[in-house]
């Protein structure tokens, strides 16, 4: 074999192997859906889904009323669908909180979480760049609360009626907060010892306390934003930009 012969071989091997990393690359960072439902899909528990996803996985649950506890250590993303009959339902029975997570990089969406124990959590971050959205954590004890977490994104959510805190920030650094509906409840709509974002530049977060003229949210040019800022409990956060009242 000649000389050049022997490295147009060597470069058509070299290819190939790079395009079956690849392909092998770009698999892994799609992930499989794994989908959960009382019958007909792959599980028809939340938490034996969870369970079985490899990292970048998306577990999809359709609407029912899940009795789990979900303990979130893998890059994965949980998603609450309504296939019909309403958002999706953890249920904690009483006891721990029903989302807890602690891998980075997880995504937890469409979800409403109930009935966490005492000092408990609708759903409870741990770890860092992850994204909380357009999920109810409404009647728990905390709604959503993160601790020592970094980077994450807590936005589109409901959390009201709680007995303690709408969101709650502890010891938490540049993680994002906004367009959130925080209303009713009993200790403060929201509480942040940390460094953090409370809008994204142009809107915040709706509070209960602070939505009405009479709350101190004027909105004179009726733009739906309060023409003065929130100041956040805790620490030295504002919310510069949030909603009034409808």
């Amino acid at each position: 074999m000649s000389e050049t012969n022997f490295w147009r071989l060597i470069l058509v091997v070299y290819l190939a192997v790079l395009a079956v990393y690849l392909a092998a690359t770009l698999a892994l960072a799609q992930g499989a859906n794994i989908t959960v439902c009382s019958e007909g899909c792959d599980y028809s528990s939340v938490k034996a889904a969870v369970f079985a996803a490899a990292p970048g996985d998306v577990v999809i649950v359709q609407s029912g009323r899940y009795y789990d506890h979900l303990n979130i250590n893998k890059m994965i993303t949980v998603k609450g669908v309504d296939s019909g009959r309403s958002m999706p339902i953890l249920d904690a029975t009483g006891s721990g909180c029903p989302i807890t997570i602690s891998a980075d990089g997880v995504v937890v969406e469409g979800m409403r979480l109930l009935n966490g124990g005492p000092n408990s959590s609708g759903i409870l971050v741990l770890s860092d760049d992850n994204v909380i959205q357009n999920n109810d954590a409404s009647n728990n004890y905390v709604g959503i609360r993160l601790v020592g977490s970094n980077n994450s994104t807590v936005q589109g959510n409901s959390a009201c009626g709680n007995l303690e805190f709408g969101v709650r920030l502890d010891g938490c650094t540049g993680n994002l907060i906004t367009g959130n509906l925080l209303i009713d409840n009993f200790l403060g709509d929201a509480l942040d010892d940390g460094t953090n974002r409370w809008d994204n530049d142009t809107v915040g977060n709706r509070y209960g306390d602070f939505d009405e003229p009479a709350e101190g949210c004027a909105d004179e040019d009726g733009d739906g934003i309060c023409d003065v800022g929130r100041e956040i409990p805790g620490g030295s956060n504002r919310d510069r930009f949030p909603l009034a009242g409808g």
